[in-house]
């Protein structure tokens, strides 16, 4: 038994001995590493195999031994809610921050104008947008006014041509007595402010904006904030809505704001900007920073303003100014004196541009009368020129110098438009025409108005056509009035010739299709 143990022991000795006369674990040996070593490798094995067996299928059985079914796996945690309140840390929940806090202030961004245009409500029931879509509303208004028959022809077809039934004259006299005070003095007429199609409020082609009314009990506006108190470099975003409704935002940073209007710097932002109408560029609490107009017309800049040049320019756009194309003032009791006239007005500024021809009147001029009738005063002058019908031929007398001449002028319109030509209007058609000059330079007869349920549109005439021809004669003078004026009393069909863009094509306008 002894002598066993013993030769077990040699053998282990002999092992151990030439184990250790390999070079890598002698050297471990000698310095005292072997045995850590070794514990190292035990643990990772047993890491490993730990590793290789996770992955496999365990069946769990019962006491008997039998293999039971696997468990159901246990669901995972559900997704953490999302934040009802807007934290402001845009570093750490950017996405999330961006998105509430265009939820917030999307209503207060809406569509505008027969073309559905992006405004910004930026007072309460008022939207700021782009002036081409104010110009959309009244070119829209022109097109209806322009196939609408004249009121005075139906009142004329209703009073039987023009005789009054002497018993319905009786009852308007007492219905106009019935409405007098007992006094005997009539109630003052209360005029109703003129209808605002779309809720147009007024649009200024030259700055580039209109104005729109929106319900103010539906539609929240935004609260502005002064240009001085959003520091630069703080975070900003850029709110709008494409024609569908759909809004969106897009954040950046303010790189200046100034109360100071200085045209379209008066804000500058690091926000890629593009809209078919307004944008509003708000700060970190939804608060208007200011108003970007326009950008997505190739080649088009887009205008950015402050909050304060906002405000500025809606009051501008409410304030209705008249348009005189002569500009009158007073002169002091010594100058008339010295002139040797009883009264007279100075012509102190013409716009010139506004007469077709020009006009023979010259700033400096003294009017002495005007339409036949002596001067007065600067209000009674404007009061009789506004009353006069744009296009008349109005006489005058002035003081040039030391000489007195007389004279006459047509008066413009009184958007200081120069008259132009009134269009062909051709209502059993459905369709009028006008001289004018296209956007690619070539004047013509061109449709500026169709009944969709007239003839010409089931013929295909379309807005902006240019007419070349009527059953092969040419139209290229304003003296072919007379010859649309025909088509209407008419009643075989007539084949005309149009230019679409750049295109030609012919249609076959039949009266009967109306």
């Amino acid at each position: 038994m002894l002598m066993g143990e013993l030769g077990l022991l040699e053998r282990w000795a002999l092992s151990v001995g030439s184990l250790l006369r390999i070079p890598f674990i002698r050297t471990l040996h000698e310095r005292q590493l072997l045995f850590p070593v070794v514990i190292i490798l035990i643990v990772a094995g047993v890491l490993v195999q730990g590793a290789l067996e996770a992955g496999r299928a365990v069946e769990a059985a019962d006491a008997d031994g039998v293999p039971t079914a696997a468990p159901e796996p246990l669901p995972l945690p559900p997704d953490p809610p999302r934040r009802p309140d807007l934290e402001k840390t845009p570093l750490t929940y950017f996405d999330d921050y961006w998105g509430q806090l265009r939820e917030r202030v999307e209503d207060r961004v809406v569509l505008v104008g027969p073309n559905s245009v992006p405004a910004v409500v930026v007072m309460p029931g008022l939207a700021l947008t782009t002036a081409a879509a104010g110009e959309a509303v009244l070119a829209e208004l022109d097109r209806e006014a322009l196939l609408r028959p004249d009121e005075r022809e139906g009142d004329d077809a209703e009073v039987g041509g023009g005789e009054v039934d002497a018993e319905l004259a009786e009852a308007t006299e007492t219905d106009d007595a019935a409405v007098d005070d007992p006094d005997g003095k009539p109630e003052p007429m209360v005029e109703e402010p003129p209808a605002r199609p779309h809720g147009l409020v007024a649009v200024d082609s030259e700055q580039g904006l209109a104005l729109f009314e929106v319900d103010i009990e539906r539609v929240p506006s935004f609260s502005l904030v002064l240009p001085a108190a959003v520091p630069s470099g703080a975070y900003v975003g850029a709110v709008t809505r494409d024609r569908s409704g759909r809004s969106s935002i897009t954040p950046g940073h303010l790189v200046a704001a100034r109360g100071e209007d200085t045209g379209d710097a008066s804000l500058e932002v690091s926000v890629p900007l593009s809209s078919t109408g307004a944008s509003a560029v708000v700060d970190l609490d939804g608060e208007l920073v200011g108003v970007a107009l326009g950008g997505s017309v190739l080649g088009e800049r887009t205008r950015l303003l402050s909050s304060s040049a906002v405000r500025r320019s809606v009051v501008e756009l409410q304030r209705v100014d008249r348009c005189r194309a002569i500009s009158v003032a007073a002169l002091s009791p010594e100058v008339i004196a010295l002139l040797d006239i009883e009264q007279g007005l100075l012509v102190e500024r013409l716009r010139a541009e506004a007469f077709v021809p020009e006009p023979s009147l010259r700033p400096g001029d003294i009017i002495l009368e005007w339409d036949g009738e002596p001067v007065e005063s600067v209000d009674a002058f404007n009061v009789r020129s506004d009353a006069i019908e744009a296009g008349t031929l109005t006489r005058y007398r002035v003081l040039r110098g030391r000489r007195r001449l007389s004279g006459g002028t047509v008066l413009p319109g009184v958007d200081c438009a120069p008259p132009v030509e009134p269009p062909v209007r051709l209502l059993g058609l459905g369709v009028a025409l006008r001289w004018d000059v296209g956007a690619d330079g070539v004047e013509g007869w061109r449709v500026v108005a169709t009944r969709p349920d007239g003839a010409a549109a089931a013929a295909g005439l379309e807005l902006g056509d240019l007419v070349l021809t009527i059953d092969g004669r040419a139209t290229d003078d304003v003296d072919s009035r007379a010859s649309f004026e025909r088509l209407e009393r008419r009643v075989e069909p007539a084949l005309l010739t149009l230019r679409r863009v750049d295109r030609v094509r012919i249609v076959a306008l039949l009266p009967d299709a109306q």
